[in-house]
């Protein structure tokens, strides 16, 4: 009984081999060596070992990565194999040297917690005893081992679930999100590269914006220039005209030298329309050369064409004539090839010499346009000046009439004043009483005529002015409504002009 309790002991214990093979050693000695209880004792040894091997792999196993997984495997066969040599090693020479068992060469004092009897060769109950202690305390901590090893193999099943489910997200990932990302990627860059393209155009077409509207300032500040230039010229001559007596007559004076400034300026319109018409006719003999030799070379074009025809198809007739019975050399071939591809490059620049000359007519039209419209400006402005020198040869013409009857008024009350003086002179003595008695009524009668005349007068005068004032200034308002009119209208047409390319150029570049 006491064999089964110490066998139901090591069934429950693992331990390192040493330690096993100690047992061994002591229940050999301690039932006798008998042969079935040994061959007993190393079938359970071995499998204890075993058990312990395979518990540390586990653990191991459970604690350590894959990689490590392989050598542990290793290490625990190697260790079996050593074991099974040292086992068949023993059995070899306990066959040799008899049943006994050679276990008195073990220390005593290696074993723990173990002490043998006085005979040397049995152990005690205490002995026994505290080896099942020990034995159960290692199979407590055995199970905890186990336990751990069980919470380890249980969180590294959640592990590896977690990873499967990681793994199998990412590869959801890689087969739906990455290549929708991917061509978003590719859109995002395709349209930064046209974003790119397109500022670059947009920067193109700013800059050529700003240069045509610096152009514009400039003639805007030309014109803004000649137009003060004109209002002071007219300031200048209105102060002349509504100058007084002696003024005016240093402005009579002076009024042939402006009009001959002005027709010194007409003569000089005169022969810059002139001028201009005669560039105009040069332009228009230049356009009907060019349309002479566009002509010229539509028609070579089209005889060239009609001789390629011809040249094509006596080749298809010869080549349908030899095909039946010799065939067509080479050097013919290549000749006629030759002589194909030279016509094709004459077409060729004959095509691009008829684009270059349509090219060059829509310019030289547009050039005889702008030179028409600034023809009938120079008209229309000299039109104008005519006017304005006629209007100013009526005012000078007023103004001598005016003058005119001033000195027929000043004569007239000279006349007055001297006839008056004489009457005077020949009737102070006989209408003395009388003038003596109805002087105060007359002076006073007299008096009152002579300021309501003077007040009168004034007024008159007054108005006169005003209306010369109004005049003057109505006079100056439209020759500067048509001198500006006349100045900003080839800029508003410039600046339609190249808005209306700007439209033309955008259009393209959207095309």
């Amino acid at each position: 009984m006491g064999l089964f309790r110490v066998v139901d002991a090591i069934n429950f214990f693992v331990s390192p081999s040493p330690l096993i093979d100690l047992l061994f050693a002591v229940l050999v000695n301690k039932f006798d060596g008998r042969p079935t209880d040994r061959e007993k004792l190393r079938a359970i040894s071995l499998s204890l070992s075993l058990q312990n091997r395979d518990v540390k792999l586990t653990l191991c196993r459970g604690k350590s990565s894959s990689a490590m997984d392989t050598h542990h495997a290793t290490l625990g066969r190697r260790t079996l194999e050593e074991i099974r040599q040292k086992r068949a090693a023993e059995r070899l020479s306990k066959a040799s040297s008899g049943p006994d068992l050679t276990t008195a060469a073990l220390n005593p004092n290696d074993v723990l917690g173990m002490k043998k009897s006085e005979s040397g060769n049995r152990i005690s109950e205490n002995d026994v005893s505290g080896l099942v202690s020990q034995l159960k305390d290692m199979q407590k901590k055995n199970t905890e081992l186990g336990e751990e090893n069980q919470r380890m193999i249980s969180k590294l099943q959640t592990e590896e679930v977690e990873n499967d489910m990681l793994q199998k997200r990412l590869n959801e990932l890689e087969q739906n999100t990455i290549p929708s990302l991917r061509k978003a990627l590719r859109d995002v860059a395709m349209e930064k590269d046209a974003a790119v393209v397109a500022r670059e155009d947009l920067s193109a077409q700013l800059r050529t914006i700003k240069k045509r509207l610096k152009e514009a300032e400039e003639e805007q500040y030309r014109a803004e220039e000649d137009a003060a230039a004109l209002r002071a010229e007219l300031n200048s001559l209105q102060q002349q005209a509504m100058s007084g007596s002696v003024v005016g007559m240093i402005s009579m004076g002076n009024s042939p030298d402006h009009i001959q400034s002005m027709e010194k300026e007409l003569a000089s319109l005169k022969s810059q329309l002139e001028q201009e018409s005669l560039h105009r006719l040069q332009e228009q003999q230049r356009l009907a050369e060019e349309q002479a030799q566009t002509s010229a070379l539509m028609s070579e074009k089209q005889e060239l064409e009609e001789k390629l025809a011809i040249i094509s198809k006596r080749a298809t007739e010869e080549v349908s004539e030899k095909a039946g019975h010799k065939a067509f050399s080479v050097e013919d071939k290549e000749r006629l090839e030759k002589q194909l591809h030279d016509m094709a490059t004459v077409v060729e620049r004959l095509e691009s010499s008829r684009q270059k000359l349509l090219m060059e007519i829509d310019s030289q039209s547009s050039e005889i346009e702008r030179l028409f419209e600034e023809n009938s400006n120079l008209s229309s402005a000299y039109q104008e000046a005519m006017g304005v020198v006629a209007q100013w040869e009526n005012q000078v013409k007023g103004c001598l009439k005016q003058n005119e009857e001033l000195r027929g008024m000043l004569d007239n009350l000279r006349a007055g004043q001297a006839s008056t003086l004489s009457l005077t002179d020949t009737e102070i003595q006989r209408g003395l009483l009388e003038v003596n008695k109805d002087a105060g009524n007359q002076s006073s009668s007299l008096v009152f005529l002579k300021g309501q005349l003077a007040n009168e007068q004034s007024r008159a005068e007054a108005l006169s002015a005003e209306v010369l004032q109004l005049s003057a200034r109505l006079q100056q308002a439209t020759q500067a409504y048509n001198g500006l009119a006349r100045l900003y209208k080839p800029v508003l047409r410039n600046i339609e002009n190249s808005l209306l390319k700007m439209k033309q150029d955008g259009s393209v570049n959207v095309q």
